[in-house]
């Protein structure tokens, strides 16, 4: 089997965590009116030092400051029926709360909040005007934030969206994994055999007439996790892309940077590469989308942010996919071609807000593809030959003494090499070779037959019982070669037995072709 099996494209990513740990007590206010409950808890915040961000009708909203040892937490107070509620919650990531902040925030909002009910009417007053002042500028705010809202959901057709062609693109590659685990593949340890049988980008079947696995190897995956990664990486992009543009460009994009970046792996490992996985179509998802964040397509209030988090995304993966095993190749190949679409996509969607409907986008990106694919594939066809040799190395492979058998095959390489040294050495005398070939040809040849006919009893395929049948035939030719060398170096007759040499040595090379077309 080719030393290309069992490579892979993965991607990593960072997940969030979206359950925040959070503490809430609730404090009795005994009749007290909702207005001065809220500017006693503003003063008791002001007191601990917290901050006060944002006022409500019935609700104050601010954070303890940040320093070294934290990023701040949030703080609400909320005033409901004759109770205020203080909540403490972690907002930065946070899994556990380790050191029972929130419980300490609240008992030390509990105390501040007993000790401000002593502050005089003034002060009060005081509070409750800048809290008005905080609702104002809270509302305006939020008018803002939903002006920038607004203008996102314009740009990107977020709501009211769905994302059907994520979900069915996801469902199919969750489909192909299972019935494949059903089949052999390996649930976390591959099996790069039955990979190839269910359509891989493997180098020798590929280039010589299974084009269609370009397609078919962006729905295989290497094991539960390469799945897992790959889709959710597909997920986070297409929850953007799939509605801003649309079902038939984002399909388009996808199986289009797919077969680039399945050809670009093909094209820098030239000596052959057995590779599959969404990541190449899913980096081309993400070098479209930096392609559109680089326009003005997309408003700036949310521009910098995602260009960023997906530069470092992108820079990320491709650092990681330098290590062994993952092919780096393809990211790289589906991030340029991303790129390319994405722009040609961005045009398209510039001149549709003009109300110029460019029914030309898709065909000319798939039409491109289609002419660069078969382009390629032109240029460098594999011969029948090599994809027989392939085929039969993957039936072969799929026998339990295969690996045995190949092993094996290598000591007889080894042996061989040995064997034909005295041929080879120039600097024999006739008597020194005669001697070298009695001595070790001649007794290397017999190992070499008894290893082969060992090799006869393996568990191995129809195809390779041949091949050791056609290698023993040689070994008996060699053995024949030998015995004729040491004929005409004692009777030194060598025109009479040069024919039968020359005969000898045709029917090996007849045999040397007949072995390499099984």
């Amino acid at each position: 089997m080719a030393q290309g099996i069992g490579k892979t494209r993965k991607l990593n990513h960072l997940g969030k965590n979206f359950f925040m740990p959070k503490h809430e007590l609730p404090i009795a206010l005994n009749n007290m009116d909702k207005e001065k409950a809220l500017a006693i808890g503003y003063q008791a915040m002001k007191s601990l030092g917290w901050l006060v961000q944002f006022a409500g009708e019935d609700k104050l909203l601010g954070s303890t400051p940040k320093s070294w040892k934290t990023l701040g937490i949030k703080i609400m107070l909320t005033v409901e029926s004759d109770t205020l509620t203080v909540t403490s919650e972690m907002v930065n990531g946070e899994s556990f709360d380790m050191g029972g902040k929130n419980k300490k925030n609240t008992a030390a909002f509990s105390k501040a909040f007993e000790a401000a009910k002593n502050i005089d009417e003034a002060a009060i007053e005081n509070n409750k005007a800048a809290i008005n002042t905080l609702r104002a500028a809270t509302i305006k705010t939020l008018e803002e934030e939903n002006e920038k809202a607004a203008e996102v959901d314009k740009a990107l057709h977020l709501s009211g969206s769905n994302l059907y062609a994520t979900y069915t693109i996801m469902g199919l590659n969750v489909l192909v994994f299972v019935l494949m685990v059903i089949n052999g593949a390996g649930l976390v340890e591959p099996n790069g055999l039955v990979h190839i049988k269910w359509g891989s980008n493997y180098t020798p079947l590929t280039l010589s007439g299974d084009w269609w696995r370009l397609i078919s190897n962006t729905f295989i995956h290497f094991g539960i996790i390469h799945l897992l990664m790959n889709m959710y990486c597909l997920y986070m992009a297409g929850v953007y892309l799939e509605p801003m543009l649309g079902k038939g460009k984002y399909i388009a994009a996808y199986l289009c940077t797919g077969v680039l970046a399945s050809l670009t792996s093909l094209w820098w490992h030239t000596d052959g590469i057995n590779s599959a996985g969404a990541s190449g179509a899913i980096f081309g998802m993400y070098g479209l989308f930096l392609a559109l964040l680089t326009t003005s397509l997309i408003p700036k209030a949310v521009r910098q942010s995602l260009l960023s988090s997906i530069g470092i995304f992108v820079v990320y993966n491709l650092v990681y996919g330098m290590k062994g095993g993952v092919d780096n190749s393809a990211h790289v190949g589906g991030l340029l071609s991303g790129f390319v679409i994405g722009y040609i996509y961005a045009f398209g969607i510039k001149k549709g807000k003009e109300e110029q409907k460019l029914n030309w986008i898709i065909p000319v990106v798939i039409i491109v593809t289609i002419a660069i694919t078969v382009g390629y594939l032109q240029q460098h066809k594999v011969s029948a030959e090599e994809r027989t040799e392939a085929l039969n190395g993957v039936i072969a492979s799929a026998y339990k003494d295969n690996d045995k058998y190949i092993a094996g095959l290598n000591e007889i390489y080894k042996i061989e090499d040995k064997a034909i040294a005295p041929l080879n050495d120039s600097t024999l005398t006739d008597e020194q070779r005669k001697e070298k070939i009695d001595s070790t040809s001649l007794p290397l040849w017999t190992q070499a037959e008894e290893k082969l006919n060992q090799m006869q009893s393996y568990d191995i395929s129809t195809n390779t019982h041949l091949k050791t049948t056609k290698l023993l035939e040689y070994i008996a030719l060699r053995k024949k070669e030998d015995d004729i060398i040491i004929k005409i170096i004692e009777t030194k007759e060598r025109e009479s037995l040069i024919p039968e040499l020359k005969e000898a040595r045709e029917n090996m090379n007849k045999i040397v072709k007949e072995i390499k077309s099984l």
